[in-house]
């Protein structure tokens, strides 16, 4: 694990130190980054997790929650249709939606991020790592019910050093640093950028 974080880390900067991303790469990156990251999120809490092309998680042993996740080649164009796979008939019983619901309680949240931005095959293409840290004595048992009883989750920090390319940006952007998933004060799911380096340089000063 460390050499591939230390060869992507190489690679990455090589092909970004020279680089100058627009304004418009830079908001798709961004975007891009954080639908993955909620993605990920959602994937991995259905029953069975969901499987994403080119997102692998990684596990530490009697751990129930990933340490890490890794993005190799992994296009979110192909991530709406697994989500759209788990939705159920539009007039199915209360009972069966909150059982759905319970399987991937996020699954809705996925979907919005995906659609909002309107992903297609070849977009955004990541490469890349992602280090995430769910908390002290945070669980898959605990996350799954503050998930299913409160519509969202505890705060996660994902730090990243993720290559994005693709059809909607003019060149890959390379994006290192951390991001917080949260629910808001007002109760809606959001996530927020901490700290930010787009090809080395912080875009939030």
């Amino acid at each position: 694990m460390k050499r591939l974080l230390v060869g992507l880390m190489v690679l990455f900067l090589c092909l970004g130190a020279f680089a100058k991303p627009t304004a418009n790469d830079v908001t798709v990156a961004l975007a891009a980054i954080t639908d993955s990251a909620v993605c990920s999120v959602a994937g991995f809490l259905n029953t069975p997790a969901l499987e994403l092309q080119g997102l692998e998680l990684l596990f530490r042993e009697k751990q129930t929650l990933p340490y890490a996740l890794t993005f190799s080649d992994s296009d979110l164009g192909n991530y709406l249709p697994v989500f759209e796979k788990t939705k159920g008939p539009a007039d199915q019983s209360f009972f069966a939606s909150l059982l759905r619901s319970a399987k991937g309680p996020l699954n809705d949240i996925a979907l919005q991020y995906l659609t909002v931005h309107a992903w297609e095959k070849g977009h955004a293409i990541l490469n890349g790592v992602a280090v995430t840290f769910f908390g002290d004595g945070v669980t898959l048992s605990s996350l799954m019910g503050a998930a299913v009883m409160k519509g969202g989750v505890p705060p996660i920090a994902v730090a990243v050093e993720v290559m994005v390319s693709g059809r909607r940006v003019s060149e890959p952007v390379y994006v290192e640093g951390v991001f917080l998933i949260q629910s808001d004060a007002e109760g809606y799911f959001e996530v927020k950028p901490v700290e930010l380096t787009i090809n080395g340089e912080n875009p939030l000063v």
